[in-house]
C-alpha cells in the first residue's frame, strides 16, 4: 500500500532516475484537483495518502499538506438487484454494448442512469431509449426530420433560441457539479424543441444551425464519435475536441412574456400571461382582474399580496 499512497507525486516527474519525484515539479501540480473513487477507499487509500502527503510535508518534501482538493465517490450500477461482478454472473460485456448500439450508446446511457454518487440499476430496454435520442440528433443535424406534422405546438424561432442559452446554461453547470444525467436531459429537452421547430415549419435558418453547432460541441463529452462526425459533416473547423465550449448569451434567457401562477389563500385560482418584469402593483391588478379570482375573493378584503417575479403572486384576504 506504501507505493499506492504516493503515486500522483511520481506521475508529476515520471521519467527522474536521481530522487522518487522533483519537488518544484510537484509545488508547481500539487494538490490533485479532483479525485474520483469508490467509497471504500476512504479508509485505505486516501486515508494513507493523507499520511503519507502530511509526513512528507513535515519533512518539507513538498509544500502541501492534502494530497486532494477535492474527493468525489461515485455509486456502483446494479443488475437484477445485486451489483454487478463475475461471480454473480449478473455483468454486461462491454463488447456486446458496443458491438449492437456503438460505444457513444454505452456511454451515454451509463450517465444517464442516475445521479453519479448514487447506485443505479441496469436496464437494457434504457439502452434502446438513448440509442433512439442518438439516432434522432444524427437525423435533425443531418436533415432527415422536416416533416411537417399538424397539430404539434409551434416553436418560434425566438423560442428555440432561448432553449438553446438555457441548455448551454444548464449543462455547464451540470457537468462541473457531475449531474452527467440531468445534463443530458437537458440535450434531450433541447432536441425535442428542434424537432418541434421543425415539424411545425421552421426553417433551417442562422438561428438553426447555430443551435446545431451548439448541440454538437455540448454533446461531444458524452458521445464523442457521434459529434466528432456530425462536427465534420457541417463543416466545422478542425477537430470538435479542439473547440471552445459554447457560452451563454443572458440576453437570450430573457423571456418576453411569463406565465405567473395567481393563487388566493394558496389555492390555485388561476395562471396568467404577462410581460417578463411585471411589477407587484401590475400583478396584482391583473390577478385582479381575473373572474376566476374575483370568485375567489368575493367580498373578503385583501390583507396582503405575496409576490414571486415572473412566477407566481398569492393573495392573502382576512
Amino acid at each position: 500500500f506504501v507505493d499506492s499512497s504516493w503515486y500522483f507525486l511520481r506521475y508529476t516527474s515520471p521519467n527522474d532516475d536521481q530522487e522518487p519525484f522533483d519537488k518544484a515539479r510537484a509545488d508547481f501540480w500539487m494538490p490533485v484537483d479532483q479525485y474520483i473513487g469508490g467509497i471504500e477507499h476512504a479508509i485505505l487509500h486516501l486515508l494513507y495518502s493523507r499520511f503519507v502527503m502530511k509526513a512528507l510535508f513535515d519533512a518539507q518534501m513538498v509544500s502541501v499538506d492534502e494530497p486532494f482538493a477535492a474527493l468525489f465517490s461515485q455509486g456502483m450500477i446494479q443488475r437484477n438487484g445485486a451489483v454487478m461482478s463475475k461471480s454473480r454472473g449478473n455483468g454486461v460485456t462491454p463488447d456486446d454494448i458496443v458491438e449492437r448500439y456503438g460505444a457513444d450508446t454505452g456511454r451515454v446511457y451509463e450517465l444517464f442512469l442516475g445521479p453519479p454518487d448514487q447506485d443505479a440499476e441496469w436496464n437494457d430496454r434504457g439502452v434502446d431509449g438513448v440509442a433512439r435520442f442518438l439516432h434522432r440528433v444524427w437525423r435533425l443535424i443531418i436533415g432527415e426530420e422536416d416533416e411537417v406534422i399538424a397539430g404539434i405546438s409551434p416553436v418560434s424561432v425566438q423560442d428555440l433560441s432561448r432553449k438553446r442559452h438555457e441548455t448551454i446554461e444548464k449543462v455547464t453547470r451540470d457537468v462541473d457539479s457531475f449531474h452527467f444525467n440531468t445534463a443530458m436531459s437537458a440535450l434531450m429537452e433541447l432536441a425535442n424543441a428542434m424537432q418541434d421547430y421543425l415539424q411545425a415549419g421552421g426553417q433551417r435558418n442562422e438561428t438553426w444551425e447555430g443551435v446545431c453547432r451548439d448541440v454538437i460541441r455540448l454533446l461531444g463529452p458524452f458521445a464523442p464519435h457521434l459529434a466528432e462526425e456530425l462536427w465534420q459533416r457541417q463543416g466545422g473547423d478542425g477537430l470538435l475536441v479542439f473547440q471552445r465550449w459554447p457560452e451563454v448569451d443572458p440576453a437570450q434567457l430573457r423571456r418576453l412574456q411569463v406565465t405567473v401562477v395567481v393563487q388566493v389563500d394558496g389555492r390555485l385560482r388561476d395562471r396568467i400571461e404577462m410581460p417578463s418584469g411585471t411589477d407587484e402593483a401590475d400583478a396584482q391588478a391583473r390577478a385582479l382582474a381575473s373572474p376566476n379570482v374575483q370568485r375567489a375573493i368575493g367580498a373578503r378584503r385583501i390583507q396582503r399580496a405575496v409576490f414571486v417575479p415572473d412566477r407566481l403572486i398569492n393573495l392573502v384576504t382576512g
